[in-house]
């Protein structure tokens, strides 16, 4: 994997910045949130930080309110500019309900996306279910990233041995990525579960997981505590601001100041 030099092929290049690994990245994923842009965003939003967005997640539900067309002109214009795609777990919950499951992990693979969400958001799902369908959707041919942890349920967190139990399950059934929802952690709570966290990946490794992490607190917590290789889920409007802490710009005190060269 090899490092993009700093930028030098952006603006006011003479002003050195640390670089990082360039696309296609193992690990400092920058996951963005798409909650049904139409094809205008899109476009806005490769032009002004595509370079450092490895994956946009299709959620909410909203790809079961949009045409397939505009879904597939949406994945192909993310695909050209490097940039993978997955579905949020909202209407693979729905489909699972129904009986569905298969069917529907073929139809997002002839759609083009990259991967699905497994999650229970919505839906009571037993652990075991879970794995099934992980173990589905990969031999479908999709990668998958798999929740931890509920919505809605603030002390989720509160039995690590039990998220200990699923994450190791999730991983030997095939998942790429375990995704930490935010609720619970750093969404909901008076004060942030950082003790958590590092408990988490104290027991696996950090590149295991993407972390939930929509506000600056919270994305300055994780770079500075995982440092700049943290996989974090943001918001469409917070690329630049997390790219910036990644390179210690922004946010200063996460990684210090940068000396010469």
């Amino acid at each position: 994997m090899e490092a993009d030099s700093g930028l030098k092929h952006m603006a006011f290049s003479f002003v050195r910045i640390a670089p990082r690994a360039s696309k296609p990245r193992d690990s400092g994923l920058t996951v963005v949130a798409d909650r049904g842009m139409a094809m205008n965003r899109v476009a806005d939003l490769i032009e002004a930080g595509g370079e450092y967005i490895d994956l946009v997640k299709i959620g909410i539900g909203a790809f079961r309110l949009q045409s397939e067309d505009l879904l597939k002109r949406k994945i192909a214009a993310l695909h050209k500019a490097g940039i993978q795609v997955f579905f949020a777990g909202d209407v693979t919950e729905a489909a699972f309900l129904q009986g569905l499951s298969s069917q529907f992990y073929k139809a997002v693979k002839e759609i083009g996306a990259d991967a699905v969400e497994v999650s229970s958001a919505q839906v009571a799902m037993s652990l075991r279910d879970k794995c099934e369908l992980i173990r589905m959707a990969t031999a479908a041919g999709l990668k998958v990233v798999a929740e931890a942890g509920q919505k809605g349920i603030e002390d989720w967190t509160s039995s690590q041995s039990y998220v200990f139990t699923q994450v190791d399950a999730y991983k030997k059934a095939g998942a790429w990525k375990v995704l930490v929802q935010g609720e619970g952690v750093s969404e909901g709570v008076t004060e942030f579960k950082g003790d958590f966290i590092l408990n988490l990946v104290g027991r696996f490794d950090a590149q295991d997981f993407i972390f939930q992490a929509k506000d600056g607190a919270s994305q300055a917590w994780y770079l500075n505590a995982l440092g700049n290789q943290a996989n974090l889920d943001i918001d469409d409007h917070q690329v630049i601001d997390v790219e910036l802490m990644r390179r210690g710009i922004r946010k200063r005190g996460v990684f210090g100041l940068i000396g010469s060269l």
